[in-house]
């Protein structure tokens, strides 16, 4: 056997070895799972983990002919087409949207019809999450990225977007302090005009609370009631407030992303002139 062909055995099983070492294999991962970030190098589409994390890590290092990989020709085509005629810079336009992205994670995967969805929530730096379902199929033998479902209703429903909250003081993980999140109010006290003796707050629920946990205390008396808790859902809440100082005491639990049971508490004070 010549030198040649030796390298050329040596090459294949190391490519091998590196692509067992990098290949994700879906039926073992657990979520939520961060995407990571991986060289051009390291990419392949043999799961649709993989492919998800070749697009970001695409677009993260200014690569719009590796991002194109990661899609199917058909859906390629179409997005071409739609950016054309919004006269709009493709690819200073999807990269700017990701980078816009601090961190992101598969929370979920699911089937639907011929295609697999994993459910992505994307953390931005401007402090907003937006849960987002991206759907593959194969192509080719590959996974790649599809919107053949892109005006399905079902696919719609899965799209959820949540502002920059305040989530409570204290040292809790981001996974926990997400049980309980505010639009109102933006910070642990609150002091209200001269003349207001109710207050509204806006509160977020997360995506893992078990509402029946749910309890409120405002001055240490109950006001559960008043709340009306779902698990990935908001609502605005009038607060009967008094002269003087007013303590509102919120607390639910929920599911950290380790799968364990955990409690995020809220002391939110409102003082009346």
């Amino acid at each position: 056997m010549n030198r040649k062909k030796i390298y050329k055995i040596f090459i294949f099983f190391i490519l091998i070895f590196f692509q067992s070492i990098i290949i994700c294999s879906s039926e073992n991962l657990k979520y939520p799972l961060k995407i990571k970030i991986i060289d051009k190098i390291e990419s392949n589409y043999i799961t649709p983990e993989n492919t998800l994390f070749s697009l970001r890590s695409a677009l993260l290092k200014d690569n719009i002919e590796w991002a194109d990989e990661t899609m199917t020709e058909e859906s390629l085509k179409e997005m071409i087409l739609m950016f054309e005629k919004s006269g709009i810079d493709r690819e200073k336009s999807l990269i700017n949207l990701e980078k816009n992205i601090k961190e992101s994670y598969i929370l979920d995967q699911m089937i639907y019809k011929d295609v697999v969805i994993l459910l992505v929530e994307a953390l931005a730096h401007s402090g907003s999450i937006k849960y987002i379902p991206v759907t593959f199929m194969k192509e080719h033998g590959l996974w790649k990225v599809t919107n053949k479902y892109k005006q399905d209703e079902e696919i719609h429903e899965l799209f959820h977007y949540v502002p920059p909250l305040f989530y409570g003081k204290g040292g809790r993980p981001m996974d926990v302090n997400t049980f309980l999140g505010y639009e109102k109010p933006t910070e642990p006290q609150t002091i209200l005009e001269g003349g207001d003796k109710n207050y509204v707050v806006h509160v977020y629920y997360g995506r893992t609370i078990d509402p029946s946990t749910f309890t409120a205390e405002l001055n240490r008396e109950n006001v559960s009631n008043l709340f009306s808790p779902e698990a990935f859902t908001d609502e605005e809440v009038e607060i009967p407030l008094q002269r003087g100082r007013n303590t509102l005491v919120l607390s639910v639990e929920g599911t950290r992303n380790d799968g364990k049971k955990a409690s995020d508490t809220d002391r939110l004070v409102f003082i009346v002139p």
